[in-house]
């Protein structure tokens, strides 16, 4: 098996009181890995250090080269003026591997990924879409970059029940 992404002894304190202490771990190609615990304990803080938006106190976290690494946050947030269509077009643009392919490879790559979760109106206001909707959106611009690791913060919270296979 392959290691994609090893972090070893991460620490991570807000203020006086440490969130969790010396936690190391390996994601392996092929692996599907769920993070159970309470509120609180530190399991969202844990997948944004792992996906790099927040830094450990102490600890290393390594990403093996070239692996594509996604993050579905808790909450889907979009700029008001986004359509569908730009939010993923966004995400791309985001990727360094995806932002090299031609314009008309994005967009098919875009329309695919959007049929996949149920969208036909790609040029619908994101900000017009239900709670459930918006996290089929988020889901569909964290594989559209086709990524090794996806890293996905309570993603079932605000989705529907039609919504819930696309997990699997």
């Amino acid at each position: 098996m392959t290691l994609l992404l090893s972090a070893q002894s991460l620490s991570k304190s807000y203020g006086a009181r440490p969130l969790f202490e010396r936690i190391s771990l390996g994601i392996f190609k092929g692996d599907r890995i769920g993070l159970i615990g309470p509120n609180g304990s530190g399991k969202s803080t844990l997948l944004k250090l792992l996906s790099g938006l927040e830094t450990p106190d102490r600890g290393e976290i390594a990403l093996r080269k070239s692996t594509r690494l996604a993050y579905l946050a808790q909450d889907s947030e979009f700029p008001p003026e986004a359509t569908v269509i730009s939010v993923l077009l966004d995400a791309l643009a985001r990727d360094p591997i995806q932002a090299k392919l031609e314009p008309f490879e994005r967009e098919v790559q875009v329309a695919v990924t959007l049929g996949k979760v149920g969208f036909s109106d790609f040029s619908q206001l994101a900000s017009t879409l239900s709670g459930g909707w918006r996290k089929r959106l988020a889901i569909a611009a964290a594989l559209v970059i086709e990524p090794d690791i996806l890293l996905m913060d309570e993603p079932t919270n605000h989705l529907d029940l039609e919504g819930i296979p696309l997990l699997s």
